[in-house]
């Protein structure tokens, strides 16, 4: 179950302040992979995974998800594999048209690109007219009227009846035009497209309960509870010398009494004091084992709550569990018992330690060998210790007790007086040297007796303690995977993402007092902020809690730059900051690969293979000012090891927004003042390769 104090997925989870600052006036901008905090990987292989020999519907599926998941390019390959192959229809014409034109902007629509979405146009005409075809025709429109406003061809300013069309499309349609044409629209369209699609985007960022599912994307998938047996029971080697000594001196005792027996003592012996040592023996073994298996139940119990004697060192116990998983253990343990403090004075670390320490040791027992990512056990880490902190207040661990049967205790005492009684019987029969052999062996032999029935006992009710847990446990499992049962797809964080981009370069916009035709290109990318949770599913693109949003305007007077940060959970943005400066502002650009390119294979089967592990590009002006955008590899050692390097940079460069920002920002930079009349050039040529 979810404790009572339940306060929220990431309890405690402080402001992040993400100032990438450098020395000498430097502004480092897009950090894509550094900063974040915990790691989270879906390990869903039907979303981005495509296996050899699957048939054209699956590889279709997954080119949607990449789509909708914000990586276009790898979308753009298997559609133009499958249209190569003759896997046609409107509804995949109309994916592929996306494909091409998502993040690249009007003049990185070359001959072949323009081509092939003539080609997808071509054939969603030649076709019965249908809704996908319908969508086609009004991106196919919008592009035309960008084109004609670029021509300056007002015969063909047909705006109202584009938008109109584009009005009575689905409402996903019109976000997906909106969305992947934004680096193409431009001028008056793009003016329009907004007007009619803003208002839409401050709800729909915030759809599909947002708030109360966004986390969720964020804790890995649970790994279930296993049982904690146990130590068996073993019997210390004084206590069976114990019960064999004793035994034997008891057996010496009775014999001494048998060998000096007169017709009186053994009547005595045998009609009181042999009958009262013996059922003293059955009682003082029966209820006195159940007696002290309670008590070492009682001791087992104190010891796990009590603080360590030595600092817990969070060092591999060897068999194959690595010192990161360990670390990892220790700190996610320390994180949420800190997290979930109760606000009651007193000394919640020390009330703690000893059940921190306990807690570190069994989840590296149990989940050291068991292949499953340390932050899988986290929600049963936040479970118990929250479960601990309801329990503060009244002094739970404290009280962790369990009394000792009333009829056992009674049975006991009883047994005592009986063996007591048996004694004095014996004493009054044989004399004083019998009942002292038995005495002093009895007590041994009781002792070593009672220890062994206690251990085994004591086994027995903590594997019921065990086995009780575990059932609160799986309970508690139960109802965590309903709470996550919701948990949205990659696509849906990447829509909400979308829309948030949107949102704040509008709102940037606005502010500015500026409009769309104001504008001659726009440029948004993002980063995960310092300290910020990351997810993502395998093969996709990172996602995070926390994003740092860069909005770069361009229009023809220079170049307007705000950095905004968002929370993704809430939605909420905050701190912005804004710089402007003209393009002959601009003193040195700069751009560091690091990766390889090379030609593999010979002849016919040679292709190009580029591997890169990071990008750098480094604006400065003559202020001093520098602009950075960087982009790394964020692969890190828990990430799956099927996943290619070079794959996962690409992704992380697409779905920030560096992969389509930097050829522009590079033009910028290399061309200055003459930015906008070698733009402007740009546009005219792609006006003309439009009829070509």
């Amino acid at each position: 179950m979810i404790p009572p104090n339940w306060n929220g997925p990431f309890p405690g989870q402080a402001h992040v302040d993400n100032h990438n600052e450098a020395h000498s006036g430097a502004y480092v901008g897009q950090q894509v992979g550094a900063h974040y905090g915990d790691t989270t990987i879906h390990h869903d292989r039907r979303t981005y995974h495509i296996n050899h020999g699957d048939r054209p519907e699956r590889k279709y599926e997954v080119a949607r998800n990449f789509l909708s998941g914000g990586t276009p390019r790898e979308a753009e390959q298997i559609l133009r594999q499958l249209w190569d192959d003759a896997h046609v229809s409107t509804e995949i014409a109309y994916h592929y048209l996306l494909s091409m034109v998502s993040d690249r902007s009007f003049h990185d629509l070359d001959g072949a690109l323009l081509r092939s979405i003539n080609s997808v146009r071509k054939m969603c005409v030649s076709r019965s007219r249908d809704a996908w075809s319908e969508a086609v025709d009004v991106a196919w429109r919008l592009m035309r009227s960008v084109h004609s406003e670029v021509a300056g061809e007002p015969g063909n300013n047909d705006i109202e009846d584009v938008l109109d069309a584009y009005g009575k499309l689905p409402e996903a349609r019109q976000d997906e035009i909106a969305q992947h044409l934004g680096m193409i629209l431009s001028g008056v369209v793009q003016e329009r497209l907004d007007a009619e699609h803003s208002h839409r985007v401050v709800t729909e960022r915030m759809k599909s309960a947002r708030v109360s599912r966004a986390w969720k994307f964020f804790e890995p998938e649970p790994a279930q509870p296993l049982l904690y047996p146990p130590p068996p029971a073993r019997a210390g080697q004084g206590n069976v010398g114990g019960v064999v000594v004793g035994g034997a001196v008891v057996l010496l005792g009775v014999v001494t009494a048998l060998v000096n027996a007169t017709a009186t003592s053994i009547l005595i012996d045998i009609l009181l004091g042999f009958p009262f040592l013996a059922g003293a023996g059955y009682l003082i073994y029966r209820h006195g084992g159940a007696r002290e298996a309670v008590k070492l139940r009682n001791a087992v119990k104190r010891r796990e709550v009590a603080p360590p004697q030595y600092p817990v060192v969070p060092r591999s116990p060897g068999h194959w569990v690595s010192t990161a998983f360990v670390e990892e253990v220790h700190r996610l343990v320390d994180s949420s018992f800190s997290a979930v403090r109760p606000h009651v004075a007193g000394d919640w670390p020390g009330y703690t330690a000893g059940v921190r320490a306990h807690l570190k040791q069994r989840f590296v027992d149990q989940y050291g060998n068991a292949q499953v990512p340390a932050n899988s056990i986290n929600w049963l880490i936040r479970w118990h210790a929250q479960h601990i902190a309801a329990g503060w207040r009244d002094n739970m661990l404290a009280r962790n007790q369990i009394p000792v049967e009333p009829r056992d205790n009674h049975l006991f005492q009883i047994g005592v007086a009986a063996g007591a009684l048996g004694l004095l019987a014996l004493l009054f029969g044989s004399g004083f040297m019998p009942p002292l052999f038995v005495g002093v062996g009895g007590f041994f032999a009781a002792r070593g007796a009672l220890r062994i029935k206690g251990g085994q006992e004591l086994h027995v009710i903590l594997r019921h303690d065990a086995q009780r847990l575990h059932e609160a446990e799986n309970h508690a499992y139960q109802e965590w995977c309903g709470v996550l049962a919701d948990r949205p797809s990659d696509g849906e964080m990447a829509h909400w993402l979308a829309m948030d981009k949107a949102y704040l370069k509008d709102n940037v916009i606005k502010r500015a007092n500026l409009s769309a035709r104001n504008l001659v290109t726009h440029v948004v990318m993002t980063e995960g902020a310092r300290g910020a949770l990351r997810a993502r599913v395998l093969h996709g693109p990172p996602r995070f809690s926390r994003y740092v949003v860069q909005v770069f305007l361009l229009t023809l007077s220079g170049v307007r730059e705000t950095r905004i940060e968002l929370d993704f959970l809430t939605g909420v943005a905050w701190d912005e900051r804004r710089h402007l400066f003209r393009y002959d502002a601009l003193a040195s650009a700069s751009v560091t690969e690091r990766g390889l390119r090379a030609t593999r294979g010979e002849g016919p089967q040679a292709e190009e293979v580029e591997r890169l592990r990071s990008r750098a590009f480094h604006l400065t002006l003559v202020n001093g000012r520098d602009i950075s955008v960087v982009a790394e590899n964020f692969r890190n050692q828990q990430d799956d090891s099927v996943e290619d390097e070079s794959e996962l940079f690409d992704v992380a460069l697409q779905t920030s927004g560096i992969d389509a920002a930097l050829p522009i920002l590079e033009a910028v930079a290399a061309e200055g003042a003459d930015w906008i009349a070698r733009d402007q050039e740009r546009r005219e040529q792609w006006s003309r390769d439009w009829y070509e």
